[in-house]
């Protein structure tokens, strides 16, 4: 009888922060753990959005038994509207709360006929074919999110999901150690564990201690209290409504995300708020500065959010008031540091006070800490640890982690994208690697930019444009220009001489090539000028000839 194993492939989320998506299969089924996006880096021109590549899906797609969706965050079901597309009424499993804000998502896309919704509550067993998923809750930035209990052939696997472990946690938002534990008592072959904030020491700060710090912003704020924050953190959300109600202050909330998604938990009751610390946005002028409070998008400085159209008062329904106090409730993400100190430099130039996590205690990572990892390392205690959602620094330091808690070297296994690994009772062993490049969505293309295109877009942007147009009759005689167009290149009336004298060079060439066909000439105008354009202004400008015979 051949012996029992499983396979997983990583195919997102694995050296980079976002895009999770991972594959779980055996000879008759197939399972997927989130299906998320990440958003682009700077040098990404033009790109809206990052997705995994969905090739290796989609093929498998018969023996596909369901999609699990850990928590609600775009990382993790951002890229469903590119997959589900090319399945038929695929299962998808998480909490109530999480498969809400993924059916909004699917909905924007008239999606939602694609996907069977099958909420699942608190360590709630799930039987998906040759799998079974066993959901543990845990505690993250944003309400409702689940570890897992994967029950294989080849052995019991731990997903954490993303998480931290609160040690003074409010309400209902923790994660249940004593789920894990009751998981692995049998015994765990391998732990997939979260890896973001492997590089910071100790334990991560307490919701209380985010709440606590908050009271006292409110009750030092003379002036309006404007409150930016991810637009899925419902617990912060709660926190503000309270501490409005405690301050006599009402609460105004614009921004599309943040309205859908309050609308969201609302309707769960997992945000309760009344019209005694509520208003909306028009009733703001009809209050005092300082009885309002303003929840609004924009904790990374994104360009068309409501935060930065304030802060260059570009917003319709706000403008910053001397005396205005701005806390940015969450964490820089790497990247956005410029957009944000921007953003904050503006606020500052209208007269507000900003606050932010580097200056004072007013937001809670939702990753663990070193010391939450060790205390998940203990729980699970498993035979192999694959350390996952982290940039490779992350996966490497983690694996160390895991090795001075007891994990043997050559079972602490540093994977990336498109590597996968196949357990069984024996041991592990590596696969062929599989393709999985990032696919880069730009509008209504998916895949269709790639390094090609963004070179031309990084000159652009950093060069600029040059075109030239002439046209000659059919004696190959110029009957028009040439004439020369420079965008984003140099500023024309400054350096017109350059420009005459690049119209020298092409007619240098047009003379010293009679009867040439157009295309060649177009080609020997184009080096000509670039190498023109680098020897006098160390430039070197995308050039297009167009030449037009008549």
């Amino acid at each position: 009888m051949p012996e029992s194993h499983v396979t997983l492939t990583p195919l997102g989320g694995l050296g980079e922060i976002g895009k999770n998506c991972m594959a779980l299969e055996t000879e008759q089924s197939m399972i997927l753990v989130d299906c998320g996006l990440m958003f682009p880096d700077v040098i990404l021109y033009g790109v809206d959005v990052v997705i995994p590549r969905m090739d290796f899906i989609v093929s498998r797609k018969h023996k596909l038994k369901g999609i699990i969706l850990t928590h609600g965050h775009e990382d993790h079901i951002g890229a469903l509207a590119w997959l589900v597309p090319y399945l038929q009424e695929v299962p998808l499993y998480g909490s109530e709360f999480t498969l809400r804000l993924a059916l909004k998502r699917l909905q924007e896309r008239n999606l939602d006929s694609h996907v069977k919704l099958h909420p699942v509550r608190a360590r709630e067993r799930v039987d998906l074919g040759e799998f079974a998923v066993t959901f543990m809750p845990v505690c993250h930035s944003i309400i409702e999110g689940f570890g897992l209990g994967i029950e294989t052939p080849a052995g019991r696997i731990v997903h954490t999901g993303d998480f931290k472990i609160d040690r003074n946690p409010q309400g209902a938002h923790a994660t249940d150690l004593d789920a894990f534990r009751k998981f692995s008592d049998d015994g765990v072959l391998l732990l997939l564990s979260d890896s973001t904030n492997v590089e910071r020491e100790g334990f991560s700060l307490t919701e209380q201690e985010i709440q606590d710090s908050l009271d006292e912003v409110f009750a030092d704020a003379k002036g309006r209290i404007l409150v930016t924050l991810f637009a899925t953190h419902i617990q912060r959300m709660q926190e503000i409504f309270d501490l409005a109600a405690k301050h006599g202050r009402k609460v105004a909330f614009t921004g599309r995300s943040l309205v859908t998604n309050i609308e969201v938990a609302k309707d769960l009751g997992h945000l309760r708020f009344n019209r005694e610390n509520s208003c909306d946005m028009e009733e703001l002028a009809y209050l005092d500065d300082s009885r309002i409070v303003i929840l609004l998008t924009g904790s990374q400085g994104e360009p068309l959010s409501a935060l930065s159209r304030v802060a260059r008062s570009e917003h319709r329904q706000i403008n910053i008031h001397k005396g205005d106090t701005v806390v940015m409730s969450s964490r820089f993400i790497p990247g956005n540091t410029r957009a944000i100190t921007r953003v904050i430099n503006d606020l500052y130039r209208h007269g507000a006070s900003v606050l932010y996590e580097k200056v004072q205690a007013i937001h809670a990572s939702g990753h663990a800490h070193q010391e939450e990892l060790k205390i998940m390392l203990d729980t699970v205690r498993p035979k192999f640890f694959v350390p996952v959602h982290g940039e490779y620094r992350h996966l490497f330091k983690h694996a160390e982690l895991a090795v001075s808690r007891g994990i043997a070297p050559e079972r602490a296994l540093i994977l990336e994208n498109g590597q996968p690994v196949t357990l069984s009772s024996s041991g592990i062993r590596l696969e062929e690697a599989v393709f999985a490049e990032s696919i880069l969505v730009d509008g209504k293309g998916v895949g269709d930019v790639g390094q090609s295109v963004l070179k031309e877009r990084q000159i652009l942007g950093g060069e600029g444009l040059v075109i030239v147009l002439l046209v000659q009759d059919e004696f190959g005689t110029i009957v028009f220009g040439p004439s020369i167009q420079s965008k984003g290149f140099i500023f024309e009336q400054h350096f017109s001489h350059i420009l005459e004298d690049a119209k020298c060079i092409i007619l240098d060439v047009m003379e010293g090539n009679p009867g040439c066909e157009a295309y060649k000439l177009e080609e020997k105008i184009r080096s000509s000028l670039r190498r023109f354009f680098r020897k006098v202004l160390e430039r070197d400008p995308i050039v297009i000839p167009l030449i037009a015979r008549v």
